[in-house]
């Protein structure tokens, strides 16, 4: 009897042993396999302006600034815009666990601004980039419809270095002044995408210059989520994002800088940072929106 009872301990002891293996080992299979997350951010960060001296906001003023709303707020990858060839620079230097993939636009020769896409090198790999206009002929560098200056989308395609997990990620600034090349360019920007990324998960940021019941928005919905509307909590911050041209003070004007998602990533938080400087101005004129993003 005593024999038989120890054989049976001995049997249960392996069974717990192979059991716990198996669980550690799907465990770390579902781990890497079942999911990534990404903080996402959308950051236009006003370019070099010389009237903005005049009031102490100049870039020498605030590069130290928008580099640090980076770092402190922890962005994995943020998507900026109107940054000029000098402030991509500085924030190279300032931002040492970040490159960026960025792409000239703006003004009639398209030199006058960047959209840029910063992210942590030691995460994420390009696997590939490019650059659309939103114009009547995408593919070509050119100013559309009644704009006044060219105007892009620079798109990347990444990789999750510790899963390999690959997504796209696509950065925009639409035309500000005149109607018809905003409602056109989110029609461009839904079929680049179709045509890009195909089924792969996809985050779209940018400044879009619109607000969201406008028509170009709402074209956009047709094909990706808002993450203010769909996040999982409750948003955070102002609603506004835009303080107006050359306003560092607030208020806010308006909802105009946003974060889409594809089906295959949930938004499980969402908030419109409001990081001042010393002097109470905001570091841009426009407000940053950060998500973290869960892609399945």
């Amino acid at each position: 009897m005593s024999k038989k009872k120890t054989f049976n301990l001995k049997q249960l002891f392996l069974l717990i042993c192979v059991v716990s293996m198996c669980g550690g080992f799907w465990g770390c299979f579902d781990r890497k396999s079942k999911f990534i997350d990404i903080r996402a951010a959308s950051y236009n960060i006003r370019y070099r302006a010389v009237a903005d001296s005049i009031s102490g906001d100049s870039w020498n003023d605030r590069k130290v600034d928008v580099a640090q709303v980076i770092i402190s707020n922890n962005f994995d990858i943020v998507g900026t815009q109107e940054g000029d060839e000098k402030q991509l620079q500085d924030l190279m230097i300032l931002l040492p666990d970040y490159h960026y993939v960025g792409y000239p636009y703006g003004g009639k020769n398209g030199n006058l601004h960047n959209c840029a896409t910063f992210y942590k090198s030691s995460k994420y790999e390009v696997l590939d980039s490019g650059v659309f206009w939103y114009s009547e002929t995408p593919n070509v560098k050119s100013i559309g419809w009644d704009a006044t200056d060219l105007r892009i989308c620079n798109w990347i395609k990444f990789k999750e270095k510790l899963s390999s997990q690959e997504f796209f990620f696509f950065n925009s600034h639409f035309y500000w002044k005149n109607k018809i090349a905003r409602n056109n360019s989110g029609e461009v920007l839904i079929e680049k995408i179709k045509e890009i990324a195909g089924n792969k998960p996809v985050i779209s940021t940018g400044d879009y210059n619109s607000q969201d019941t406008t028509p170009q928005i709402q074209k956009i919905l047709t094909v990706l989520k808002d993450a203010y509307r769909t996040t999982l909590s409750e948003p955070k911050g102002v609603l506004g994002t835009n303080l107006g041209g050359g306003n560092f003070k607030g208020p806010e004007k308006g909802r105009i800088d946003y974060i889409f998602v594809s089906s295959q990533i949930q938004v499980l938080d969402y908030a419109v940072l409001e990081d001042k400087r010393e002097n109470g101005h905001f570091p841009s004129d426009h407000l940053p929106v950060v998500c973290n993003l869960r892609i399945w």
